[in-house]
């Protein structure tokens, strides 16, 4: 732990003493012809204080457009059409330049962009993240994280713990990279262990915290936890590593970043140069909004500066970062996880809320298993 404080001070004092001598990336060429570059990105809820990110995306689009005497159509799309396109499910147009969502993995007909990105332009880690069979899938914005949300000085009891058990991160956080793995047995491991941990949980969590029913609650994302400091009138809330089985408290992380599809000879410059001044600006966005870090090197004084958080939680989620080893899914693993997960969350729900006994759910999850993998 002492090491990767130091490692996260140093990055910290090395890129504000740097910073300004980076520049944001911009294409190196005119273009010759006409060319269109469609792009799909997320509209992501507005919080005080924060400029809505769709502005600010549209004018980086017009502005790029404009400088480039290009044409580019920003598209809006939601989370599930993403997901649907990068999966191979949509029947469409394909868009040049697509957003990964908080949940990136690598898509059908994404491109290589190894040699068309400067990769030392971002955060090693972040940047670590989209490559896949050594290639590099994506253009990291920033570091999206999940933590327990813990009530200052309301002490160490666990029976007083809500767990989002319908969240993905519930299960990712807990089998994508501790010793569990995605099996029938992980599953009922982690499950099992959650309710002896932190007993039943039959209301909905949120309305629980809000009662103040409970004085912690994982998995919380950055957008909840944002919500939570700005509705709360007491002490802070304080971020904490999530609990697991195997005793070893951790943050979870991803990077969304923008994938490059499909593009022409004569376009794919242009799309990459136009996808990195996005995840640029999601990434500052997402430092001054919700407090995350964003993977653009120059902006990580950003993140010191305007996240709102105290220099213990700052260094606290980057070393924790930098010591997690997150790594991308291509898109059958993730497919498969999400199958997994779909096929398992009732069953779950069922067994915390104490309307199924344990013989019971463990039945359950190991048919769903059963139908939904070779398991």
């Amino acid at each position: 732990m002492k090491r990767r404080t130091a490692a996260a001070l140093v990055l910290f004092a090395a890129v504000l003493l740097t910073g300004c001598k980076a520049h944001t990336p911009v294409p190196s060429r005119i273009p010759s012809g006409d060319i269109t570059i469609v792009v799909w990105d997320a509209k992501e809820p507005h919080l005080p204080g924060a400029s809505p990110y769709s502005e600010l995306a549209s004018l980086v689009t017009e502005s790029y457009a404009e400088n480039l005497g290009i044409t580019v159509e920003l598209d809006f799309k939601t989370r599930q059409e993403i997901e649907d396109l990068l999966l191979g499910n949509y029947q469409g147009e394909i868009p040049s330049v697509v957003f990964s969502t908080e949940w990136p993995f690598v898509g059908v007909g994404t491109q290589d962009l190894t040699e068309l990105v400067r990769i030392d332009d971002y955060l090693e880690a972040a940047a670590s993240f989209w490559v896949h069979d050594g290639k590099l899938m994506g253009i990291p914005s920033y570091v999206h994280w999940l933590c327990a949300a813990k009530r200052a000085g309301s002490g160490n009891s666990l029976g007083e713990t809500g767990y989002l058990s319908a969240s993905p991160g519930f299960l990712h956080s807990a089998l994508d990279f501790g010793n569990l793995g995605w099996t029938a047995e992980g599953i009922c491991t982690y499950v099992e262990w959650v309710r002896e941990s932190y007993g039943l949980c039959s209301q909905p969590v949120l309305d629980l915290w809000e009662q103040g029913g409970i004085n912690m609650m994982y998995p919380v994302t950055p957008h909840l936890f944002k919500w939570i400091r700005l509705s709360e009138t007491g002490p802070d809330t304080l971020m904490m590593p999530m609990d697991s089985p195997d005793g070893v408290p951790s943050f979870y992380f991803t990077v969304p970043g923008y994938v490059i599809m499909d593009c022409d000879e004569q376009t794919i410059e242009h799309a990459v140069g136009l996808a990195q001044l996005l995840a640029v600006n999601r990434g500052r966005w997402a430092a001054r909004a919700i407090g995350c870090i964003p993977a653009y090197m120059s902006d990580i004084p950003l993140f010191d500066l305007e996240s709102g958080f105290t220099q213990e939680e700052r260094v606290r989620l980057m070393g924790g970062f930098l010591d997690s080893g997150a790594c991308i899914d291509d898109w059958l693993e993730y497919d498969k996880k999400k199958q997994v997960r779909l096929a398992v969350t009732q069953a779950i729900e069922e067994y915390l809320s104490g309307s199924r006994d344990r013989e019971q759910f463990e039945q359950s999850i190991h048919h769903a298993l059963k139908s939904h993998t070779n398991q």
